[in-house]
């Protein structure tokens, strides 16, 4: 009997400490998790809606709108379909209108999708098909722009955040491979800041880009292996939070085919918030350990009663 009882009261301490440390053990897991998705485009499809033809965000919230004179079309993809651009086209996901009427000193903005301002930490991928270079100083895969005044002309758009293929003529001193993949932020305190890699990508053939900027700092990715990259502009890992935009565009001044499209929010959950929100999920499991708790007690005096009741 003194076994059982012995088993019985490392039962008890066991299940009381997992009721204790479960939200510790829920709150790390969800700490490390890989990000929050905030819009993924299959590009494998295009119908007509109120803004003009669109190309759907699996989230359904960041619809992407088909530009130019003759829009992107779609072809053959990596996965079923893509879309096609030829250099003078491309696809617009707008984070907030640019209000230009009445005039005034400054702009007034009417937010659209705001959680497409990513804020600290940052992931984008795609799946591409390079036939040839186009005549462009940046052949954009996707770039997330802000407007500095309500002209909203492209030629007086500034760069905030994206991924793209270096080629035309270099600007003021720089120096690159033609072909060359290129990730860049701007952010709040420490400027532009652009890296690129050390070889061009291949042409005619599909590969998988990625662009991150994280705790580490700016990384570039070929086929999932990361690339040995240069500073370009600014530092490798620079400080503060990315400027907020007006818009994307993708495939814009590229030759390019674009197939499946993946932003991520990268920024680590507040720990301290996610330690004391619980949630229903982590509640039912301590309901549930709780109640195991209360029959391993109630089975502990049954055996205590048991051995010290009057022998007849």
């Amino acid at each position: 009997m003194m076994a059982q009882k012995t088993l019985v009261n490392v039962l008890v301490f066991c299940l009381l400490t997992v009721t204790l440390l479960s939200p510790i053990f829920l709150t790390s897991a969800s700490a490390q998790s890989g990000g929050i998705t905030v819009g993924e485009w299959a590009m494998d499809q295009i119908k007509p809606s109120d803004s003009g033809t669109i190309t759907p965000d699996s989230t359904g919230v960041n619809h992407g709108i088909l530009a130019g004179e003759v829009e992107p079309e779609l072809v053959d993809g990596k996965y079923d379909k893509a879309l096609q651009f030829n250099g003078k086209n491309t696809v617009y996901v707008p984070i907030k209108f640019v209000v230009g009427f009445p005039p005034m000193s400054q702009p007034m903005y009417v937010p659209i999708s705001q959680n497409l301002d990513i804020q600290k930490y940052v992931q984008i991928s795609s799946w591409v098909y390079v036939p040839s270079l186009y005549d462009a100083t940046y052949n954009q895969i996707v770039t997330k722009c802000n407007h500095p005044d309500q002209a909203c002309d492209w030629q007086n758009t500034l760069r905030v955040l994206g991924l793209s293929i270096r080629a035309g003529t270099p600007e003021n001193g720089e120096q690159y491979v033609q072909g060359a993949l290129s990730g860049y932020v701007e952010t709040d305190s420490g400027g532009f800041n652009e890296i690129v890699t050390t070889q061009s990508v291949p042409l005619n053939q599909w590969i998988k880009v990625e662009f991150r900027r994280d705790t580490t700092g700016m990384h570039l990715y070929l086929n999932g292996d990361e690339q040995t990259t240069t500073v370009l502009h600014g530092v490798q890992n620079p400080q503060g939070n990315i400027v907020n935009g007006t818009e994307y565009y993708f495939g814009h001044d590229s030759l390019i085919t674009i197939d499946n499209i993946k932003l991520v929010d990268l920024s680590p959950p507040n720990v301290t918030e996610d330690a004391f929100d619980i949630g229903p999920n982590i509640m039912i499991a301590i309901i549930a350990v709780a109640i195991i708790f209360a029959i391993a007690w109630l089975l502990r005096r049954a055996i205590q009663l048991w051995i010290i009741r009057p022998k007849i």
